[in-house]
């Protein structure tokens, strides 16, 4: 049903505009005028732009004006020919392209015969002067060079003007989760929730295979979106006629870190850092078969990382031998003196008062000890301590000092094919998965028992990420390209104490044996649960451009639908708060851990899931641009881009609110929790961004740009679970 919806949407969408969007991330436009040497324009002259590394033909010709426009043209080195009859032929060589810019090279054409020839090497780079657009680019060889932690690609954030990495990333001062993120024009964020700065919240696939890095900060034109913020825009690399291939291994040994000038002490915990990636490109020759040669090409990058880290000499607090067998008198403890620890079972009240016997010495007898509680301590869950600690009221403190480990593993892979059908047809596919089986975080030194440890369970993360752009020149004044896109991200969290009966054995009557009793007395105990997150966003753009004497009209549409499938973290088993051997009403008083041991539960929680939360949205975004040049020198981009986002609603209409007006069944008080199913709120059709910008070259090796404009940042979730409390039950 939903292909069948996304095939209904995009073909009235296409029937109304005659043109779909896509912007066009990844590619840039070579643009100029061409003139002979008394200033006249020369048009039909014919323009030919070759890359140099695949033999990728564009071809134009120069229209009334004697401009050309040349789209679609991937980063690269290119060669640029010029014939017109009665001319000497035009040739420079060595023209760099680069993302989304689109640079201006003028040609002078001299009086002669086509077959002599003008050619031009060793020319200035290129300035660019058709846009107010400001931003800044990092090219392949660049990233390559610089020191990147973990390979991660949003960690290239460091080395952009604009950007800050102060409790987050920030573009120009802006919100973290307002940076758009894309791998070749599609999303690369985590769908639903926008998430983008952690681990792996956004895609960070094979960076040996990136071709350029840039990072858009002001004036972007409308044709760009989901990025109110700044946009960190990655384009891929394609192959090329000759082989490439490239292999490295970073690899940093224990031995290798040197210590810091005032540490005295010699690091102690494992420590390993290995990086290992290959790059490979070149034509698809199938002997016999096929030769790509000039038309199909293919790239596969692969890229392990393995990490063994932690933190030397951790310092944390278990129990002691004394606190197993009931002994909270810290052997004669004086200062600070043991809190006093009272017997629950002599409860009583005498007259207004409440009272409560102590234990004779702080000792609790083995004979109250709970059956459940010492079921669980035969476990032997905790590390006897090392040391003797802090004295404290309660008990040693920091009294196990050892080493912590944390280990990392990472694999990304990128597949990707170009191939030209003709001059003015290309197409490109990419395909990238990255795979996270890093640690929570470090394993915590008190558990002996690690299946408790909360940092040691399974959180697997899988991101998948898939590209398909066709590309077509329809004629000198028009061109179009169609995109379509898929991104997940999965998260899978699941308990090493899952479903194994744990409440069953240690004697806990009428509880569900789903997940690990979470007895809340410290020492680094938690809720064990089992979860999922799952959430993909399927995307389809197309972008027509119309060329009209001094106007590039653009317009197009974007559709995006976002899901996202989770289930919440419930424990079964139970929550377990302990107390009771406190005098009553009497502050530094009692001690948990000998509530603990006494079974004395004052309060327990049981969670359990009826549903999942799976809510759904489309974005719908349409856009028209028109960059005008009056004269020579002189651009204002001109645009208007318009973004609608349905209603919040969940698949099954599991909403749950609170209505203030409605009646609640069980008080008749006005104000109760109401499931009405559908959109949360009312649409809102009014999200108009205007985007308005100059570009003056003033003087040959300068530019003036100014720009206005209006964002809109994407909808997205601060959380999961969000008005679905309703349907858990506690």
């Amino acid at each position: 049903m939903l292909g069948i919806q996304l095939i209904r949407i995009f073909l009235a969408a296409a029937l109304i505009t005659g043109a779909m969007f896509a912007q066009s991330a990844g590619t840039a436009t070579l643009v100029g005028t061409v003139t002979d040497t008394t200033g006249a324009v020369v048009a039909a002259a014919k323009v030919t732009i070759v890359n140099v590394d695949t033999s990728f033909v564009s071809a134009t010709v120069t229209s009334a004006e004697g401009s050309y426009y040349a789209p679609y043209l991937a980063p690269g080195t290119y060669r640029l020919s010029v014939e017109a009859a009665g001319f000497k032929r035009y040739m420079r060589e060595g023209i760099a392209i680069r993302t989304s810019e689109v640079p201006r090279v003028d040609v002078q054409l001299e009086v002669g015969a086509v077959t002599e020839s003008i050619n031009v090497t060793g020319a200035a780079p290129l300035l660019e002067t058709e846009t107010s657009s400001a931003g800044q680019i990092l090219s392949g060889d660049v990233l390559l060079k610089i020191p990147l932690s973990q390979k991660r690609s949003i960690r290239m954030m460091y080395y952009y003007p604009g950007t800050s990495s102060m409790s987050g990333y920030h573009v120009l001062g802006q919100r973290q989760n307002m940076i758009g993120y894309t791998h070749d024009g599609v999303k690369g964020k985590e769908p639903g929730t926008q998430s983008v700065g952690g681990t792996d919240d956004q895609l960070s696939t094979t960076q040996d295979a990136f071709e350029e890095v840039k990072v858009h900060t002001t004036g972007v034109p409308a044709e760009y979106g989901h990025a109110a913020g700044g946009l960190m825009s990655v384009v891929f690399k394609s192959g090329t006629n000759q082989f490439h291939g490239s292999g490295e291994d970073r690899y940093i040994g224990k031995s290798m870190i040197h210590r810091s000038y005032l540490e005295q002490n010699r690091a102690t915990n494992p420590f390993s850092y290995h990086e290992t990636s290959f790059l490979g490109t070149g034509p698809v020759l199938l002997p016999k078969l096929y030769s790509g040669r000039d038309r199909t090409f293919w790239l596969f990058g692969w890229e392990r990382h393995r990490e063994i880290g932690g933190t030397t000499a951790a310092r944390t607090s278990v129990p002691t031998p004394e606190m197993y067998n009931g002994d909270f008198s810290f052997g004669g403890q004086t200062s600070p003196r043991p809190l006093p620890v009272y017997n629950p079972f002599t409860t009583r009240q005498d007259g207004a008062n409440w009272l409560r016997d102590p234990f004779p010495g702080n000792i609790v007898p083995k004979s109250l000890f709970d059956p459940s509680v010492q079921k669980f301590l035969a476990k032997n869950p905790f590390t006897a301590p090392n040391q003797a600690g802090i004295p404290s009221a309660t008990g040693p403190t920091e009294n196990l000092v050892m080493d912590q480990e944390k280990q990392i593993r990472r694999t990304r892979m990128d597949v990707k094919i170009d191939h030209q059908f003709t001059p003015n047809h290309k197409i490109f596919g990419r395909y990238s998965e990255a795979r996270h089986r890093a640690w929570k975080g470090e394993y915590l030194a008190q558990f002996a028992l690690r299946a408790i440890d909360p940092n040691a369970q399974l959180a697997p993360v899988d991101q998948r990420n898939f590209v398909f752009s066709d590309m077509m020149i329809l004629s000198p004044t028009m061109n179009n390209e169609f995109r379509a896109g898929y991104n997940r991200r999965a998260r899978f969290e699941t308990a090493l104490t899952k479903d194994q009966g744990w409440a069953k054995q240690f004697g806990i009557p009428n509880v569900d044996d789903a997940t690990f009793p979470n007895f809340n007395i410290g020492f680094g105990l938690a809720g064990l649960s089992n979860f999922q997150n799952v959430g993909d966003d399927i995307t389809i753009q197309d972008n027509f451009t119309k060329i009209r004497g001094k106007h590039t009209l653009k317009l197009g549409y974007e559709l995006i639908r976002t899901r996202y499938n989770a289930t919440v973290a419930v424990l079964p088993s139970g929550t377990y708060n302990f107390g009771g051997t406190n005098a009553p009403f009497v502050p530094n008083t009692g001690q948990t851990f000998a509530s603990f041991l006494l079974g004395t539960v004052t309060s327990a929680t049981y969670t359990q899931s009826f549903a999942s939360w799976l809510p759904r949205w489309w974005s719908h975004q349409w856009y028209i641009q028109n960059d005008w040049k009056p004269r020579s020198g002189l651009t204002f981009n001109l645009g208007l881009r318009w973004s609608y986002e349905s209603p919040y609603e969940t698949k099954y209409g599991l909403n749950s609110q609170y209505d203030p007006a409605a009646k609640d069944p069980i008080t008749g008080r006005p104000g109760a929790i109401v499931h009405n199913p559908g959109p949360l709120a009312r649409k809102d059709l009014n999200n108009f961004a205007p985007r308005v910008g100059m570009a003056w070259s003033f003087r040959p090796k300068w530019v003036f740009r100014s720009s206005f404009g209006v964002s809109h940042q994407d909808i997205f979730s601060v959380g999961t679970g969000i008005l679905f409390e309703e349907y858990l039950a506690n």
